[in-house]
């Protein structure tokens, strides 16, 4: 009998496993796939200041390929919004390598982590698992579902999600020319619903993506380089869907509890989840814990989260903004960011991951007031 058994071993599942161990509950982690981080995730685009947070610099260095000092944003028609630095504000890693480096300090803490091990049903305490192509049995006290887009605990605990609340991504690493210090953000109608994207990895080398909910992302994307002319040699492909609906309000049934991508504690806006969801494995973790400790209810999980979906909820509010507009409506909108300086204000106040930190101080910039009017239609969203 564990105590808990978490599904999935994502940046959300292993930080929940090893903050359990830590405060002396025997956890396992059941992963399907045989090695940890393999298929590659996303991106791996993390905020220096979640990392930070998170005290995960260790995991990062080892695992590090380029450091950002900021983005630009391109509106269909090239307008650019700017945001920089003169210090690192993002780190580019290797998603596979940092998931495993993850899993070392779950399994250092204690945990059990199973290989090829699927999460078949849940039964109360009871786990049904499919291990190398048998059928196996686990007893656990509470189930952590953090599984994924397409997590099958979310199935299993009666919530459904529809396809509108989520996009299709398709990345290729590319060998050719780019700048190494920004990452580019490209708003087109090849990027129906979301955008795509150039993240460097060095000067020779780069993620080149997009996602979109058109239903054809790999027609989108090649659309989308040749209209910008990417060329040189692609390889390392990675495809998968991204929740970007509104975090899930009810993320607790019996004993059944998810995190990550599984309870949509994604970023709307960009796709982003491995800080969010670390967050929120660690406050999941920590609810659990109360739980066996002073027979708090589980439930007390989903008022942890209060404040990370606040930030959760901005991010889709954005997302729901830029969607409602056509393609003038957007460059018209990126050219009034610039007379606001929006871009010199994110680069001074900006977090990737807490849009709650700096919104209110736009109101402190006499600049940013002439946004005011897109400042409430955003509101009501």
């Amino acid at each position: 009998m564990y105590m808990a058994a978490i599904v999935g071993a994502g940046p959300a599942g292993l930080a929940a496993a090893k903050r359990l161990q830590e405060r002396g509950w025997k956890s396992v982690i059941l992963e399907e796939h045989a090695v940890v981080g393999d298929p590659v995730a996303c991106t791996g685009l993390i905020s220096s200041s979640g990392v930070n947070e998170l005290g995960i610099r260790k995991e990062v260095e080892e695992t590090l390929l380029n450091k950002l000092r900021g983005a630009q944003i391109f509106s269909h028609n090239h307008e650019m919004i700017e945001v920089k630095r003169t210090e690192t504000v993002a780190y580019v890693i290797d998603r596979g390598a940092f998931d495993r480096a993850l899993a070392r300090e779950a399994i250092a803490a204690g945990a059990e982590l199973r290989l090829e091990t699927g999460m078949i049903d849940v039964r109360k305490e009871t786990v049904f698992v499919e291990h190398k192509g048998r059928g196996e049995i686990i007893k656990a006290k509470v189930i952590v579902g953090a599984d994924g887009a397409n997590s099958k605990t979310r199935r299993i605990m009666g919530i459904n999600t529809g396809i509108e609340n989520f996009v299709h991504a398709y990345q290729v690493d590319v060998k050719g020319h780019f700048d190494p210090h920004f990452a580019q953000v490209f708003l087109g109608n090849y990027a129906k619903g979301f955008f795509a994207w150039i993240v460097p990895e060095n000067e020779e080398r780069a993620r080149v993506g997009l996602a979109s909910t058109s239903g054809n992302v790999r027609k989108d994307f090649n659309v989308f380089i040749n209209e910008k002319n990417i060329t040189g040699e692609a390889c390392d492909m990675c495809s998968k869907l991204i929740p970007v609906g509104e975090p899930l309000k009810a993320t607790v049934k019996d004993n059944m509890l998810l995190a990550g991508d599984a309870a949509f504690q994604t970023k709307a806006s960009t796709g982003g989840g491995i800080i969010l969801g670390m967050h929120a494995g660690r406050i999941c973790a920590d609810a659990i814990h109360d739980h066996f400790a002073s027979d708090a209810p589980l439930k007390n999980y989903e008022k942890g989260c209060n404040a990370l979906n606040n930030d959760l909820r901005l991010h889709w509010k954005i997302r729901q903004f830029i969607n409602s507009k056509s393609e003038e409506q957007i460059d018209k909108l990126f050219r009034e960011m610039g007379k606001a300086k929006v871009g010199e204000f994110l680069s001074e106040h900006g977090d990737m991951d807490r849009p709650s930190r700096f919104i209110g101080k736009a109101l402190t910039k006499p600049s940013m007031w002439r946004l005011l009017p897109q400042g409430l239609k955003f509101l009501s969203t």
